[in-house]
């Protein structure tokens, strides 16, 4: 009976040549045995490849010529305890060593994990390396385009051979859906029966063929059920729905009057959890329903206009043969027969991306979602690894530092028959312990930095999930391995090259030229740690000025309430009534929010170019609930016949009109550039905020006019002492009146400080980059001192025997690195001052950014310098001249 050949060699390759003849012989006997006893090949093949197993140990195993000792089980052994020797010996720079990997291999740890979150997007599909995204270029914009014109789909299903099926997302709906007295919220799109022949979304309850078939069906997310109809099953239920234009995203603050579009069946539930998807919606609308919406002009017929190409998204599944040459043919062919000479004047072209591609991808105009582009990830893998080189770095200069008090042990070592290699071999074991702690606080740093990121504003909208699944560990160990290799390399082969005759007798000679590089790249360390402090100094203060921003009007006490399609009549007087309420007004937009509609006008009879004005609807108590006066003329005037034609504008309209006082504009007459309607201004009011900080100043041109139509918000004063009781009360009057939306209010005040949460971000981020960086910074500079303290030790213990005192050793030692401080400061200074001015320059309101800052930074970054060094300086200056002269 012949046993299992691969076993067998496996035997014999590794055994030692004198043990092999009578292992093998004993092994084939018994294998021989255990067949003829159970009669199964089969397990007689287990029993013999388990025992050839549990003899690869050392004692058995042979030598391997050039190469690694299989049996030399107790040489590494000797080489971890060493090492571990080592790390327990000199605590603090064994500390700092793993600390300073630590953080650095954290932050790379959660570029990895917020990468594995993006790249899980979509792969659940069935189809997902047959489906392509079709997407725009144009000569007047740098951002391809993610969406396309809407006839595209239904021609390129006809005219193209390569296509097993198409399917695209219109964009347009948004708004409330209601059932039985509740109403939710939702947005997303109208679409096909196609589209679950092209994407693997399960429905758990409805027909894939059907449920997007027939006219006023729509298919919600399981989510939404949850929270429309509760316990009931949502088949088959009517709902009604009242369309706003809510932008998809979910960031922008249109909010248009709504528009019922009827009633809709529910023919399908669709399963929202267990998957990561680029496509985010509540309702998918049966396209057939645009019809009978266009017919009755509640939406725009797009089914035949090539022009808007900003409308929808077109996905293709291709045939399993079928090439993508052959698809981006049919689409230039399509271009060339359908696209008007206006779009092809601005080289309007079709290009193809793929479905997994699409997260993380290019920054994108028009986008289906919120996603991080992949030039995010660029940007933040250089930071990780510049980071990373930096932390490793200050290990080999720490490790070379120590090292150097260790020449005696290598020189031993050496003398006692170790080869090069040995010493090789025991830096790399020492290194990969220190990654290995590394990695041990690195996860545990990496859990406050995971919820650090996800509580970030800006979480709410990029939606990242970063858990730490079976999938991100061998990434990680990977990167721990490497992280050793790196780490361990340079002090191996530095350290092991020295004669084991001037390690014994500390004759070792160490030209500067050697770490010329690395005093360079320490230099480099405080460059960036300088401009990243100024950086943050500079964002910080930024942020206090639109904290402490003088909007011009009031806004403590005030509750804005988006009106959600009530009346504001009905909601004013009704809310009017509860006690604590002192003025109720009305506006379009809230101030210095980013909204407003611009348009172009002029006096009437002036050939002067027309001037862009911002255009806000506002009540004729507005202007008096917000504090803000008029200085000419009268207020806002009440509602009635044609009382829109009655204008205010603000003082810097009335200048730029062409105006000397603002009282010389009552009267005047205005003309819009693009429609047959005049203007009356009856009052010109102070300058205020009225625009986004971001996007300008209060020096922009503004109309307020009394139309109720376009009324949006609600700003009630509150008077009482208890406001929170006040708007328990304004709930409750709510739901009487409107009992289907609930009760929405911010406070003034916080509502201004919000829009600032994207700056708060930033600051977080980058107050977050530059303690990294000074860190990481501090400690390179410490490995320099250790180092050159090391190397100068007798020197000191020599000028200390002539006379020299503590002071002069401590300005002797630190000369050096005041000098790479000084090179640092005078590198980053400059770069910091115009590179921060450049990107200040983009903000309408913005600090004075002035050289003190600069100043200011660059005395943080010496005083952190001199107090890194200052201990190990002042420790070697004390130090006893006979402990450093002792064996000579």
């Amino acid at each position: 009976m012949t046993p299992p050949k691969l076993p067998l060699r496996f035997l014999r390759w590794f055994c030692h040549p004198d043990l092999l003849p009578s292992i093998e012989g004993d092994l084939i006997e018994l294998f021989e045995e255990k067949t003829s006893q159970n009669k199964n090949r089969f397990l007689a093949y287990l029993y013999f490849t388990k025992e050839v197993i549990k003899l690869f140990r050392p004692g058995i195993t042979k030598k391997l010529e050039g190469s690694i000792k299989l049996n030399s089980y107790g040489m590494f052994k000797n080489y971890f305890k060493v090492g571990i020797r080592n790390i327990l010996k000199y605590k603090i720079f064994s500390f700092i060593n793993v600390f300073g990997l630590a953080v650095a291999m954290s932050v790379c740890m959660l570029i990895m994990l917020m990468l594995s979150d993006q790249k899980r997007s979509d792969q659940f599909h069935e189809k997902k390396d047959r489906i392509y995204r079709v997407i725009g270029h144009t000569s007047d914009s740098a951002l391809p385009y993610a969406s396309t014109a809407v006839p595209l789909a239904s021609k390129l299903k006809v005219e193209s051979p390569s296509v097993e099926d198409v399917t695209h997302l219109l964009k347009g709906v948004g708004g409330d859906v209601s059932y039985n007295n509740r109403s939710q919220e939702m947005r997303g799109f109208f679409t096909g029966p196609e589209f679950f022949n092209v994407f693997s979304f399960t429905l758990e309850e409805g027909d894939h063929e059907t449920a997007l078939k027939s006219p006023q069906s729509i298919v919600i997310t399981s989510s939404l059920a949850e929270r429309l109809f509760k316990k009931e099953n949502p088949l088959g239920k009517i709902v009604q729905f009242s369309d706003r234009n809510l932008d998809i995203i979910g960031m922008g603050s249109k909010d248009n009057l709504p528009v019922d579009w009827g009633s809709f069946t529910v023919t399908g539930v669709l399963s929202d959890q267990g998957y990561s998807s680029h496509l985010k919606f509540d309702v998918l609308v049966s396209e057939s329903s645009t019809k009978k919406l266009s017919l009755e002009k509640k939406l725009a017929d797009l089914s035949d206009n090539w022009t808007n190409y900003y409308s929808c998204y077109s996905y293709v599944l291709l045939k399993p043969k079928s090439t993508v040459d052959a698809l981006m043919n049919s689409l230039n062919s399509i271009v060339k027969a359908n696209y008007s000479e206006e779009v092809k004047q601005v080289a309007f072209k079709l290009d193809l991306q793929k479905l997994g591609e699409i997260s993380p991808g290019p920054f994108m105009a028009i986008p289906v979602g919120l996603r991080m582009p992949i030039e995010a990830y660029y940007a933040l893998g250089a930071f990780g690894i510049i980071i990373m080189l930096l932390a490793c770095l200050n290990y080999i200069n720490i490790s070379i530092a120590r090292a150097l008090t260790r020449a005696k042990e290598i020189g031993i070592r050496k003398v006692n028959g170790g080869t090069r290699r040995n010493i090789v071999y025991q830096f790399f074991c020492e290194s990969l312990i220190t990654a290995s702690l590394s990695l041990i606080m690195a996860i545990a740093i990496l859990s406050f930095l995971k919820n650090a990121f996800t509580s970030l504003w800006l979480n709410n909208y990029i939606n990242f999930n970063l858990q730490l699944t079976s999938d991100v560990y061998l990434p990680f160990l990977t990167f721990t391995l490497i992280i050793a290799v790196v780490i361990g390399l340079y002090p191996a082969l530095y350290m092991s090259r020295f004669s084991p005759i001037g390690m014994l007798r500390n004759t070792l000679v160490v030209t500067k030229r050697k770490f010329g590089l690395r005093k360079a790249l320490n230099t480099s360390q405080f460059t960036v740690s300088l401009f990243f402090i100024v950086t943050s100094l500079v964002i910080y203060n930024q942020l206090k000025h639109f904290l402490a921003f003088e909007y011009g009007f009031e806004t403590e006490h005030i509750l804005n309430v988006p009106l959600q399609s009530n009346e504001y009549q009905i909601m004013a007087t009704e809310l009017s009534s509860v006690k604590g309420v002192s003025a109720i007004s009305a506006c379009s937009f809230i101030p210095a929010s980013g909204g407003g509609n611009g348009q172009f006008l002029r006096e009437v009879g002036n050939e002067k170019e027309h001037l862009l004005f911002t255009l806000m609807s506002a009540t004729e108590n507005y202007l008096d609930n917000l504090g803000l006066q008029t200085i000419a003329g009268q207020n806002i005037p009440a509602r009635r016949t044609s009382a829109d034609r009655f204008v205010v504008i603000n003082a810097f309209a009335a200048a730029q009109l062409g105006y000397e006082s603002s009282s010389e504009a009552i009267g005047k007459i205005l003309e819009f550039k693009n429609w047959n309607e005049q203007l009356e201004i009856v009052g010109v009011v102070q300058d205020f905020q009225f625009k986004s900080l971001f996007e300008d100043d209060k020096n922009a041109p503004l109309i307020i006019r009394n139309r109720p139509e376009d009324l949006r918000h609600l700003n009630v004063s509150i008077s009482s002492n208890s406001p929170m009781q006040t708007i328990e009360q304004l709930n409750e009057k709510w739901e009487e009146i409107d009992p289907i939306h609930g009760f929405k209010y911010e406070f003034f005040d916080e509502q201004l400080a919000s829009m600032n949460f994207l700056f708060k971000d930033i600051v977080a981020i980058i107050g977050f980059i530059t303690i990294l960086a000074v860190v990481i910074s501090a400690l390179g500079l410490l490995g320099m001192s250790i180092y050159t303290t090391e190397r100068r030790t007798k020197e000191i213990g020599i000028r200390k025997t002539l006379g020299a005192g503590v002071r002069n050793i401590v300005l002797l030692l630190s000369r050096e690195f005041v000098l790479l401080l000084g090179i640092s400061i005078l590198l980053a200074a400059p770069l910091s001052y115009y590179a921060n001015g450049f990107w200040l320059n983009s903000i309408a309101n913005r600090i004075d950014f002035s050289i003190e800052t600069v100043l200011v930074g660059s005395t943080i970054l010496f005083g952190i310098g001199l107090f890194t060094i200052s201990f190990q300086t002042l420790r070697a200056a004390k130090q006893n001249p006979v402990e450093s002269l002792k064996d000579e």
